[in-house]
């Protein structure tokens, strides 16, 4: 098993990697791509410009450059600010998934709604027994 300085290093050289392989020369891209340790697991990000298909090749060199039994996943972000995420699972499968932050801000979004009409209809209820 690799040790954290040895799996930090291997993220390291993923990052630089995909920062010169980056298409678009505003520099947002290149300041975007970065990556974090957290729990024996590597969080890759990167801001996703939709018009260049791959504007980077961090995807391409993860899955090349990571051992296996490495945990790791790519979250990609929109310009609008959605969220979703690139990664393997220790099996060898490759997945792509949304960001699990954005389902909740819509339904506790819908929630809340919800919670209001309720309490606003208990209060109209409420006024016509009084009377």
């Amino acid at each position: 098993m690799l040790s954290e300085v040895e799996i930090r290093a291997i993220a390291k050289t993923i990052v630089d990697k995909a920062k010169k392989t980056a298409k678009v020369d505003q520099g947002s891209l290149k300041r975007s791509i970065a990556y974090t340790y957290v729990r024996g697991e590597v969080i890759f990000r990167e801001l996703y410009y939709g018009q260049w298909n791959d504007n980077s090749k961090l995807e391409e060199y993860a899955n090349q450059l990571m051992p296996n039994g490495v945990k790791w996943k790519i979250i990609y972000t929109k310009l609008g600010g959605e969220e979703y995420e690139v990664g393997r699972t220790r099996q060898g499968r490759t997945m792509q998934k949304k960001a699990v932050s954005t389902a909740l801000r819509n339904s506790s979004n819908n929630i809340k709604k919800l919670i209001a009409l309720v309490r606003a209809n208990r209060k109209k209820d409420e006024g016509k027994d009084k009377t």
